[in-house]
């Protein structure tokens, strides 16, 4: 039985769809042990995804108050969840979930990686020259590049591009343009945070058959030395734990012993088996 919790949950300050203590009522149905709250962080781009200055003290307030309402049922965690450019301020947080939705251009323009195929094609012509390993390359350059120097407590969804290219719509996975950008990505974020994220949340919402990172890019962050935790990105509290049992299988195929989970206690990582 794999002992469950998950570092990666949103709330309507956010983009989520059920309220924190809807979330934190599910997890302990669910049987949790401990669960994270992870609201996109301020910042001043794309501002209906992610909390407002307002909206980020109201959810800090709500979330101490969970803490301290559920204290004797399962251990909360008060985090962020923040892209490169967000402004928030990491001192208000216990952990920071570092992750890259947007693609920055020098012109100022933002491109959403797991943004519609009909907004990412024109995107990679006119950028890119219609070469869609130069835009996963792109992409990678950014990621790893912020995870090596910001060094987050975890990194979130590491190829959350693929979320278009569930069936190769943009690009031949197995080209080796793109496992060089990947793996390049995967060596400098590893310099900065060796806690990789098993993310369910594109099987839940998206119809992935898969977590994030896909099994080859998860075998080269074990070959590095790289470690694991399993989160469900939740957006809704009744898929708290939606996909865990497949990555849990993932994660111990791919040959760990043990994985990551938010403590129970005042430690903010606790390790497990995982069987």
């Amino acid at each position: 039985m794999f002992t469950l919790s998950s570092p990666h949950n949103h709330t309507p300050y956010c983009d989520g769809l059920s309220t924190a203590e809807e979330m934190v009522q599910s997890a302990i149905r669910h049987g949790f042990v401990s669960m994270g709250f992870s609201s996109h962080a301020k910042q001043d781009f794309e501002l209906m995804y992610a909390m407002d200055e307002a909206g980020e003290a109201q959810y800090i307030a709500e979330i101490k108050a969970l803490q301290a309402r559920y204290q004797d049922r399962i251990r909360i965690w008060l985090g962020m969840e923040r892209d490169r450019h967000a402004i928030a301020d990491r001192a208000l947080f216990e952990y920071v979930l570092g992750s890259a939705h947007y693609l920055f251009f020098p012109d100022g323009l933002e491109l959403p990686v797991d943004g519609p195929v009909s907004m990412i094609i024109p995107a990679i012509k006119k950028h890119f020259g219609g070469d869609p390993y130069r835009y996963a390359q792109a992409y990678y350059v950014q990621l790893g590049e912020y995870i090596r120097d910001y060094k987050p407590d975890i990194i979130g969804h590491f190829d959350l591009l693929m979320k278009n290219n569930r069936e190769g719509e943009l690009f031949d996975p197995e080209d080796p343009r793109y496992w060089k950008a990947a793996t390049d990505a995967m060596d400098a974020a590893f310099e900065g945070c060796e806690l990789l994220e098993i993310n369910t949340g594109g099987m839940a919402r998206a119809g992935a058959l898969v977590p994030y990172p896909e099994r080859k890019l998860l075998d080269y962050w074990r070959q590095l030395g790289g470690q694991v935790i399993l989160a469900a990105d939740c957006h809704r509290a009744e898929q708290i734990a939606f996909g865990y049992e497949y990555a849990a299988r993932m994660v111990r195929d791919a040959g760990f012993k043990k994985a990551a989970i938010l403590g129970r206690q005042d430690t903010l990582f606790e390790w497990i088996d995982i069987v």
